[in-house]
């Protein structure tokens, strides 16, 4: 069933999540990428993705890079669209971890077959695990 017509709003929310624990150096959408939302039979709209360090003791988190890529409509040749600087950070129980939200101002509409993929730069060990959500809904 197709969204809502005049104005167009999305029809199903669609959040989803995802977990990078691997480097990639590469910014040309080679290299381990992982899979952080799957655009709807009718297409997408993404609103917001956020990166947040999921180190599960106190540890110097590493500084990096998050990328995120889409892909064309067969879910291949994925393109660098936007990236954030996560700052180096010892998170404990009165520290919190790094945060980074891309916010797509009037939303990034994807069609079908469409993926957003991510990564990051730097992996130096557990205390690099990055939790990715991205919230958007499909039509």
């Amino acid at each position: 069933m197709p969204a809502n017509t005049l104005p167009i709003f999305t029809l199903t929310p669609n959040a989803t999540t995802c977990t990078i624990a691997a480097a990639n150096t590469a910014r040309d959408g080679s290299g381990s990428l992982v899979t952080a939302f799957t655009a709807g039979s009718n297409g997408s709209r993404v609103d917001f993705i956020t990166f947040t360090s999921s180190q599960t003791t106190a540890a110097a988190s590493s500084a990096r890079v998050q990328r995120v890529y889409l892909t064309d409509t067969a879910g291949l040749n994925p393109r660098l669209i936007s990236e954030v600087a996560m700052s180096a950070v010892t998170a404990s129980s009165t520290v919190i971890g790094a945060v980074q939200t891309i916010t797509f101002t009037n939303g990034l509409v994807i069609a079908s077959g469409q993926i957003i993929k991510v990564s990051q730069s730097v992996y130096a060990s557990a205390a690099d695990n990055t939790d990715v959500i991205v919230r958007g809904g499909d039509y």
